[in-house]
C-alpha cells in the first residue's frame, strides 16, 4: 500500500503543477486578450470612424469582417474568463476532524481514508483542469477567428487606400 500511496502522492502534485501550469496561461491569455481589445478599439476609432460608414461593397466586406473579429474577440475574452474562474481548487482533506480520525484508527484503515483521499481529489482536480483546458481551448479558436478578420480587414482597408 505504500507504494500505491507514493503513487498518488506524486501523481496529486503533478496534477497540482498542471492545475497552475493552466491559472497561469489562463491570465497571460487574459491580458493578452484584454490588450488586443483596446488595440482593436483604436482601429475602429482611426479615420474618424470610417470603417462604420460603408459606401461599397468592399467597404461592407471590411465593416462584416471586422465585426466577426471584434465578436469573436470578445468570446475569447469570455472563454478565458471563464478558464481563469477562481472556484474550488480540489485539494485533500486538511480538516481538523480529518487528523483526528487518523489519529484514533490503525494503520490499515488510515492507509485505505488516505487512499480514498487522493483518488477523490485527484479525480476532482483532473475535472476541473478538463473545464479550464476546454474554455481555454475555445477562447484560442476564437482568437485565431478574429485574427483572420482583422487580417481581411487590413488587407481589404490597405487596399482601399492604394486604390484611392
Amino acid at each position: 500500500m505504500n507504494i500505491t500511496l507514493e503513487y498518488l502522492r506524486d501523481r496529486y502534485s503533478e496534477e497540482q503543477a498542471r492545475f497552475d501550469h493552466f491559472e497561469n496561461k489562463c491570465e497571460k491569455f487574459l491580458t493578452f486578450v484584454s490588450v488586443l481589445i483596446g488595440g482593436v478599439t483604436a482601429v475602429a476609432g482611426i479615420s474618424k470612424g470610417i470603417i462604420f460608414h460603408p459606401s461599397s461593397p468592399v467597404g461592407w466586406i471590411v465593416l462584416c469582417a471586422f465585426l466577426m473579429a471584434s465578436i469573436s474577440i470578445a468570446c475569447a475574452w469570455g472563454h478565458s474568463l471563464l478558464a481563469l474562474r477562481i472556484g474550488d481548487c480540489p485539494v485533500l482533506p486538511r480538516s481538523r476532524a480529518a487528523a483526528e480520525y487518523l489519529s484514533v484508527v490503525d494503520i490499515g484503515t488510515q492507509s485505505e481514508y488516505i487512499y480514498n483521499c487522493y483518488v477523490d481529489t485527484l479525480e476532482k482536480v483532473s475535472r476541473a483542469i478538463d473545464v479550464k483546458s476546454k474554455n481555454l481551448e475555445l477562447a484560442y479558436q476564437e482568437l485565431s477567428i478574429g485574427a483572420w478578420g482583422l487580417t481581411v480587414v487590413a488587407f481589404l482597408t490597405i487596399c482601399m487606400e492604394i486604390s484611392k
